[in-house]
Parts: C-alpha cells; structure tokens; sequence
C-alpha cells in the first residue's frame, strides 16, 4: 500500500506528543494514575532523627497502622516515653481501610488517614505530656525512590518523634497490590496514599529493596537500642464457630500487614546491623491478633492506662482540639474494651529474651543475649566479680536475623553452647525460613565455632518457637522448641556425641510460647509449658518421655519459671491471667503437686526468672508496675533494682562465689548487673 506523503512525519509528532502528554499526566496525577500529584512541604534531613545524648537510649516501633504500637506494645511504649526515652515510631501504612471514619462515614480515604495520624500525634502527646493537644513540628523527609514520608516531633517533648510512611492499605482504583504483595514479589512496586493536608505530598511508590532500605535508613539516624516489631510468624488457627476469623490473614492467627510489617522490619535490621560492626540493637517482637486466643494477661490498672491512651487515639469524645480540616482521630476504635479482646494483652512473640547466664569451666559467669543481630557475650572479670569485661560479639550463621532469646548450657567437656532461632531467608522472599541454629565455643571462653543447622520440627517452615535446652545428670543435651501445632518438639544429643536424635513431637496439646525445663535430681529433664486448664509438663529421660501431664494452676497465663528448689523438690511460678499475681506450684511427691506462695509485681505480662534459694525458697527476677528490674523475694517483697524502666530482663543466677547475681539490659542496650543481698 502506496503511504500518504507527510503522514511518516506526521505520525512521528503525533507520537512524540503522545509521549510528552503521557510522562506530564503521570507527573501530575502519580504513580499509576491515582490521585493528583502534591508536592512535598516544609522538608528537612533524616539525620534530624538522632537521638539527643543521655543514658536512656533510644527506641524504635515499627508497625503497620496507626494502632498497632497501642494496642500491642503498649504498656511498653508508654513507659519508655513517660521514661524520657528518645523514641520513634514509624508507622508503614496509611491505613485508609474503606476511607470511612466510623459507621456512617463518608468514604474519604484521604481525610481517613490523615484523621488516624491525628489520633497517633493525641495519643504519643497525652503519653508524653498528659496534654493531646500538644503542638507538632510537622515536616517532610526524603526517603528512597524518591519517595517523602512525614516526620513530627512533638514540640514540648522532643524525643518524641513519629514518622508516618502513608504505604496504601488496601488494593483499588489507583492502588496496586499492599505490603503482603510487595514483600513475597507478587507486586513489584507499592504507591502511598497523599494524606490531606500533610506535607509529605505524593503520592510515590515504593519498591520491595526501596521500602527495606528506607527502614534501614531511618534505623541509621536514630541508632536505636531497642527496636519494636510485630510477629513475624503468627500462630496458625482454626476459625470456626468458637474461633472467628475477624481480620485474621487465611489460616493464621494476625492480619496480613502486621505480618508483612514485621518481615520488612526484620530485613532491614539485618541491613542495618551488617553496616554496623558494634550494633546494640535488641529486638523485641509482638503478638497481635494472637491475644484474643488466650486468657487475657493485663492487670486492671495496666489495662485501663492502655484503654485510655487507645481512646485518646479514637477521639471517643468527639470535641474538637486539633488544627486542620480533618477529624481529631480514629473514631473506629473508639471504645476498645468491648470492641474485640485482643487490646486486653501484651504478648511477647519470643518471651524470654533477657540475657542468659551460664556459669562457665573456670566458674566465672557469662551472659548471653542476642543483640544487633548477634550474639553477645559478656564475662565476669573473675569469679565472684562485680566487674564484668566488655561485649563481645560473635560472628552470626548468615542468611538471615537470629531471633531474640538465644538458649545457653555449659557441654561436658566445659564449652558453652548457644541456641537460637534463625529467622533466614528474608533477602529472597521465596525462602523465607525458620530454624533452630548451634555453635559452640572451640575452647572454653574462646570464640564461637562454626553454626550447624538443626532444622525445625515443621521442616523449616513458619511456626517454630525460641529454644530452650538443658543438660541432663549424664551430659546430654535436649532441645526443646514450641512447634507449628503450639506443642512441643524434641532433639536429643547423648554426650560424647556429635549425633543428634531427629525431631520429635511429644504430643499433649496446645501451649502458649516460652517453655522452662529443669534437670532433676535423678538426672532426667522436666519440660513444662502453659497451656489453657494449667500447667503441662512431661518427663524426658534420654530419647525416651513419658506421657505429658498438667499440673493445677489457677487461671495460669504466659510462660511458667520452673526451678529446683535446694531440697531437690521442683517449684513453678507463673502469672494469673488478668491481674499483676504471681502464683506458684510445689511438687510434694512423684506426680503431686500442691498450691506455693503468691506474691505480686508488674503488670501481668512480664516475664519471670527464678533463682532457687538456700533456704527452699525461691527469687523471682521480673519488672515493677513502672517497667524497672525488680527482685521479688518469697515474701513478697521487691527489691528495686534499677530506676530506668528496661525492655529485656532481669535474669538470675549464683555465681562462681555462690552470690546471686541479677542481670539485665539497660535501655542503652549495655549489660547490667546487681548483686542483692
């Protein structure tokens, strides 16, 4: 076909029009087409985030939405803000849900967001200052593919500070995919969601490496000592009748952005801590939806602060304190108490994560905890110091983060032992594991040697827990984890071998994670975990264990602390659901068991560590009500061991001089150390 002379050139303007109108429409309205493109105010440099200089170190939060840092890692968020902590909170989402704000909304998902980040600055401000309607710097800060994110600090009490990426939520017009879809690279890019009259402008979009470095980026300028996550690996549950799913993600027990929040986080700690040698960071992960599973563990007056901050961020009395043109906060969660039963909680996803004493060949004691993404070793300078020699820190497995709680036990042969989890895989989303990993000190005191892989009970799967291990009366070594199906698995290593037994279930039904085991006098192991109606415990001897049996504990709640006492007798403590007691049980006979002491300390929700005494008692290390390391004496009593409120201890042990020794991390992540009397 003969062409129409003037029509090539013709065609190629047309084109190049078409090319120009194209790249202008997507400068105006963004990525992907959504809505008009608004330019970023008032910016400043990310380095405005490094914390002001003090002993109180700095924390993180990274979260998904604009409640999850209160409904689930409150009361620890309070009390490291009412601290005087250096604190950023950095919410990943804007949480926009269907736009409405409360039943009978107008669908404005713009407005939406920015009405929950109104409800975040109320509730950090009435922390902080008892005043929700304190004043904000507000600004916004360059992050990677050129994306913007707001970054505030409240003005009265500048080590607050929060910073609000404003990812979309939900898919839909303008909107492709969400942070699940981006995390597994189903999605190759994720846009965010201009907020109304907020100056991070937008909307941009990030990809999966943009959105990791990002975070990496932010934990650089802080330098945080202590970084808050979700769970990265929620429980699996059935829904039914009994058990609805309400925002459960599928056939496990949290929602997706939670989930995908956590991983993201996780990912880029491991970015973060490789570029720093002396990384201090400990990590500490929440369960979410998780709660509403199990009693609830909050004492009433834990509680009630937890509700009142959660109300302030749901704007439950509807007066009018904040500027701008949007609602003063989240008006869906208004009165959280008989919303759902999840706020009623505060649960840990690795429970016991205070650093672990061993005492080593030379009867020096040596604490072990995971920190920046290592593990770190501390030693007492001689036996019976009150001095211990500087961390030391000891190189990782690779591939991947080791999760918080890392098990220790002293070998025959005098070598220490280490155990942990490692959460591996997160460069590559399609292998995306958990296992149990070990090394051993090549001499005693010396350095680690190489990691060797346990595996998991459920085949490196999501769903195992934290290990626990102990040596039985012949040297042997068993390991304990809580598995997919929340019972418990086994391997068992004889000593003087390198063999290990495979993974084995020993059945008795569903536990809550944190499991305590104990050696007995006649050399085999006890195990014990809680369960719903009590305390489950099996008997391990060797490769073989009886059949589990459940000992019973009024209204038991989080991870038991059993210890033998010095009349050779066994003792659980645990804490009763809902209230700040802690109640105990007392083997009497094989098989028996009788009602201990009680006594009381904390908020319900923190972990305990028993220390047996001379006497037949038994010390108990936790926090107070104020979040500070506490010595609870079998009177009931507690010694305060610290003024600080701490995110991870205290433990107990007697050292080389048979003096008991408390031990835990400081809120600058350093070890620290009390000998009470």
């Amino acid at each position: 076909m003969a062409m129409i002379p003037g029509t090539g050139r013709f065609t190629a303007v047309v084109g190049v029009l078409a090319l120009g109108f194209a790249l202008a429409v997507v400068k105006v309205t963004g990525p992907y087409g959504s809505p008009p493109y608004h330019a970023p105010t008032s910016p400043i440099g990310i380095e405005t985030l490094a914390p002001r200089s003090g002993p109180t170190g700095a924390v993180m939060q990274v979260v998904a939405h604009q409640d999850d840092d209160l409904y689930f890692m409150n009361p620890d968020v309070d009390r490291a803000v009412r601290a005087g902590t250096d604190s950023v909170t950095v919410f990943l989402t804007a949480g926009e849900a269907d736009g409405r704000n409360g039943p009978g909304g107008r669908p404005d998902s713009s407005a939406y967001a920015a009405a929950r980040n109104n409800g975040s600055r109320a509730a950090y401000a009435f922390m902080a200052l008892g005043d929700r309607a304190a004043r904000w710097e507000r600004h916004s800060v360059r992050l990677r593919d050129g994306a913007h994110a707001e970054l505030d600090h409240l003005v009265d009490a500048p080590n607050i500070k929060l910073v609000f990426l404003n990812t979309r939520k939900e898919e839909g017009i303008g909107a492709h995919g969400r942070l699940r879809t981006l995390w597994n690279g189903t999605e190759r890019e994720l846009d965010t969601l201009a907020a109304r009259d907020e100056p991070a402008g937008g909307p941009y979009a990030y990809t999966r490496d943009g959105l990791i470095d990002s975070l990496a980026d932010l934990m650089r300028a802080q330098t945080p000592t202590v970084v808050r996550t979700l769970d990265p690996d929620p429980d699996r549950q059935r829904h039914d009748r009994a058990h609805p799913a309400h925002a459960d993600n599928g056939g496990v027990s949290d929602h997706q952005d939670h989930t995908a929040a956590a991983r993201f986080t996780w990912e880029a700690l491991r970015r973060y801590n490789d570029t720093r040698p002396a990384a201090n960071a400990a990590a500490i992960a929440y369960r979410g939806y998780y709660n509403e599973r199990w009693p609830h563990n909050l004492a009433p007056e834990a509680r009630e602060r937890k509700d009142g901050i959660t109300r302030v961020y749901g704007w439950t009395d509807r007066v009018r304190y904040c500027p701008g043109r949007v609602d003063c906060g989240d008006l869906k969660v208004r009165d959280t108490a008989a919303r759902s039963n999840w706020p009623q909680s505060t649960t840990y996803r690795f429970p016991d994560a205070g650093p672990r004493p061993v005492l080593g060949a030379d009867g020096r004691l040596t604490a072990w905890a995971v920190l920046g993404g290592r593990v770190t070793r501390w030693t007492q300078d001689g036996v019976g110091a009150a001095t211990w020699s500087p961390a030391r820190s000891m190189p990782g497995p690779g591939d991947g983060e080791l999760a918080p709680g890392p098990a220790a036990v002293r070998t025959a042969d005098g070598r220490i032992a280490v155990f942990a989890l490692r959460i591996g895989g997160a460069r590559r989303a399609d292998r995306d594991r958990f296992e149990i990993v070990t090394a051993t000190e090549a001499t005693p005191g010396g350095t680690l040697g190489p990691w060797r892989a346990l595996g998991s009970p459920d085949d490196g799967e999501r769903g195992s827990g934290a290990p626990v291990v102990q040596a039985d009366g012949t040297g042997g070594l068993h390991v304990f984890v809580r598995n997919r199906d929340k019972g418990i698995s086994t391997r068992f290593r004889p000593a003087g071998s390198e063999a290990w037994s495979p993974w084995r279930d020993l059945g008795g039904g569903e536990i809550v994670e944190g499991l305590s085991a104990v050696t007995r006098p006649d050399g085999g192991v006890s195990v014990f975990g809680t369960a719903r109606e009590g305390i489950r415990h099996w008997d391990v001897i060797g490769d073989r264990s009886g059949p589990p049996g459940t000992i019973a504990a009024e209204r038991p709640v989080g991870p038991p602390a059993a210890s033998v006492g010095a009349d050779g007798r066994i003792g659980v403590a645990y804490r009763r659901a809902g209230t700040a007691e802690i109640a105990s049980v007392l083997e009497v006979g094989p098989g028996t068991w009788s009602p201990g002491a009680s006594r009381g300390a904390g908020a319900g929700y923190e972990a305990l560590y028993p220390l047996p005494r001379p006497d037949g008692t038994t010390d108990l290390g936790t926090r107070d009500d104020r979040g500070r390391p506490v010595l609870v004496g079998p009177a009931g009593a507690a010694l305060v061991l610290d003024e600080p409120a701490v995110a991870v201890g205290p433990t107990l042990a007697s050292d080389g001089a048979g003096a008991p020794v408390a031990l835990w991390l400081g809120p600058d992540g350093t070890l620290r150390t009390a000998r009470p009397s």
